[in-house]
């Protein structure tokens, strides 16, 4: 079994992309936004009810299920059965979830404070990839054809939500280096040596 990655990314600076090929290169399954749905289904709650939280508290990390999945796919996936979501149970289910993602080992998890929940764990490499913003911004104008202005203002918004949303339920700065084993620049570092580089990590 090879030891699981975290992934923690400035937005916009082209890490998705590397994590999807760094996953394929290992035979790694990947998981990012579809760990939505497993805490969801671990938590049993209901789509209103993790709106409503998201709504309340400010957290981000529901909103993946009402951009990316359908409403008759959430509904399918999501337990019937109505529970309540706060931060506590939220942080127990998804302390819980990662811990069991990781103990399966081969796998690539992208966000959800993995660096945090995972930090003390010896069979994990935590790495954070960042870029400056004018490579982030010229990434993501290329990428989705958006304006300079929609691009920063993106970048800032995303950003700004994920250092929330890790100093909220974790105590922790997102940027701290000690979480990591590695931070790559990917402004400056091309996307095949970063892979060589966290594969030499594992």
């Amino acid at each position: 079994m090879g030891k699981a990655i975290t992934i923690s990314k400035d937005y916009g600076c082209g890490a998705i992309e590397l994590a999807k090929e760094l996953s394929d290169d290992l035979g790694y399954e990947y998981l990012d936004k579809r760990l939505v749905i497993e805490l969801a289904k671990q938590m049993e709650s209901s789509e209103g009810e993790i709106k409503s939280y998201e709504v309340g508290k400010s957290i981000s990390l529901f909103r993946f299920i009402s951009r990316y999945m359908t409403e008759e796919i959430v509904k399918n996936i999501l337990m019937s059965r109505k529970g309540y979501v706060d931060d506590s149970s939220y942080l127990e289910a998804l302390v819980s979830l990662l811990n069991d993602l990781a103990d399966r080992g081969n796998i690539v998890i992208v966000g959800r404070g993995g660096q945090c929940v995972l930090r003390y764990r010896p069979d994990i490499v935590h790495v954070r990839l960042i870029a400056p913003l004018e490579y982030k911004k010229e990434y993501l104008m290329k990428r989705f054809s958006y304006g300079d202005e929609e691009a920063e203002y993106l970048i800032k918004m995303r950003e700004e939500n994920s250092a929330q949303f890790v100093k909220k339920m974790f105590c922790e700065y997102w940027n701290d280096p000690t979480l990591y084993h590695v931070t790559i620049n990917l402004g400056v570092v091309p996307k095949d040596r970063a892979k060589d580089i966290i594969k030499g990590l594992l």
